[in-house]
């Protein structure tokens, strides 16, 4: 899947012990957390830092919805990209689409 924008920003990111459950498979909230890692890479790769958008421009990006589709765990210590891209951008709606790619 990719964005309708064409741009794609990865980052990437070892999973932490802490993220992990007793069998070393990380906690599926912290999937949103690494998506909001995604979010401030797409804005740098777009030209803009998310920081100082919210500063300087008083524009903030709220999440008002997430769902997500968990096909393989992710494990202590993996190695995963986060490729973010926007599937629709209107003047007050941006719908970002997400991969975990190990």
């Amino acid at each position: 899947m990719t964005g309708k924008t064409g741009r794609i920003a990865e980052a990437r990111l070892r999973v932490r012990y802490a993220e992990t459950d007793q069998m070393g498979v990380a906690y599926y909230g912290n999937y949103l957390t690494w998506f909001e890692v995604g979010r401030v890479e797409w804005c740098k790769a777009a030209g803009f830092n998310y920081r100082d958008m919210e500063r300087e421009d008083g524009a903030l990006l709220v999440v008002a919805e997430a769902k997500c589709r968990y096909r393989l765990p992710a494990r202590f210590d993996d190695d995963l990209g986060i490729r973010t891209f926007v599937l629709k951008a209107r003047s007050k709606l941006v719908i970002f689409g997400y991969e975990v790619l190990h």
